[in-house]
């Protein structure tokens, strides 16, 4: 496979990415807001938390199907570079979770949180320059 073939996979790879980044935020906006939002507080990386501290959760989730639903609806539109400024918009939310779990006495999986900012940070740039 040449360079040049590989090179014109490029938009269906960063298309297939940002299908599963929307798919992940809507599967973790729908299980923490309406199926188990102690289970997803858990996955959040505040294993800690009890019915008293995860009143909160499915706030935090409740943007994340919100996200997911619009970086789909801006794939399905094509909208490239609005979606990338999205994504770069969006890395606030990540750094504002990892305050929380920094914060947090118990707070755990912040490499998880950092590395979500990075893959955002990356997807974004690549789809503002990847827009025509």
């Amino acid at each position: 496979m040449s360079s040049g073939s590989l090179a014109s996979y490029f938009p269906y790879l960063l298309d297939a990415a940002c299908m599963i980044v929307g798919s992940l935020l809507i599967f973790s906006g729908s299980f923490g807001t309406f199926i188990n939002t102690p289970k997803m507080a858990d996955v959040y990386g505040l294993g800690s938390a009890t019915s008293e501290t995860w009143v909160l959760m499915p706030a935090a989730t409740g943007r994340n199907l919100g996200a997911g639903i619009f970086v789909w609806t801006m794939l399905l539109l094509g909208e490239r570079k609005s979606l990338g400024v999205f994504f770069l918009c969006w890395t606030w939310a990540g750094i504002a979770d990892t305050k929380v779990l920094f914060d947090h006495p118990k707070g755990t999986k912040l490499g998880v949180h950092i590395r979500n900012i990075v893959i955002l940070i990356v997807l974004g740039a690549l789809l503002i320059g990847s827009a025509p």
